[in-house]
């Protein structure tokens, strides 16, 4: 491994953990710092990587972290058009930057499709109409599918902390998975005992 990796894994490695330490705040403001000091890291390692359709989408959502914190309201469709605006812009430059400057490289790809699923499925869980679980099924399937995307993308480009912690995220929701079985079941066996 070159020093220019194993830098680019240290940085990697700081990101990943700094991401994973937001979900344990409460407070939408600390969750949004600690996720885009990750990206900051992320686009940093992935430039000394050379991973730069990963790196579009992460300056992507920096910049998101960035609006939505400054912008104040609870508008639901205000936020849509925020998101479906960067998802847009990450998925129209992480292709060219991949076709142009990657070479249009298959993995390069991973990525943008990673973004996809998983803003799909935020938009989803948040302007459906549906249970607070049934939005949290959707949140974990797009997550697993995008931490399975993510997973893969860091083994080609190298950066092994990338794979560890997306790892990570898919066992932490199959955990999830199994509590909203168990909570499902619970409330049907209540509800069948009241019949």
């Amino acid at each position: 491994m070159t020093p220019v990796l194993i830098i680019a894994n240290i940085l990697s490695l700081i990101g990943n953990a700094l991401f994973t330490l937001s979900s344990i705040f409460k407070s939408k403001k600390k969750i949004l710092l600690f996720q885009s000091s990750n990206y900051v890291f992320a686009i940093i390692s992935e430039a000394m990587t050379e991973a730069y359709s990963g790196l579009v989408q992460e300056a992507t959502s920096l910049l998101r972290n960035i609006v939505l914190l400054f912008v104040k309201t609870n508008n639901k469709i205000i936020k849509l058009i925020i998101t479906l605006f960067f998802v847009l812009i990450a998925v129209t430059i992480g292709v060219i930057i991949n076709i142009i400057v990657s070479n249009n490289i298959w993995y390069g790809y991973l990525p943008i499709c990673g973004t996809i699923v998983y803003s799909t499925a935020v938009i989803l869980a948040f302007m459906l109409k549906i249970s607070e679980l049934k939005s949290e099924i959707i949140i974990k399937i797009g997550l697993i599918i995008n931490s399975f995307i993510w997973t893969t993308y860091g083994f080609f480009v190298k950066l092994y902390p990338i794979m560890i912690f997306n790892i990570i995220t898919i066992i932490l929701c199959i955990i999830s998975f199994i509590r909203i079985i168990i909570i499902i079941k619970k409330h049907n066996n209540e509800k069948n005992l009241e019949s």
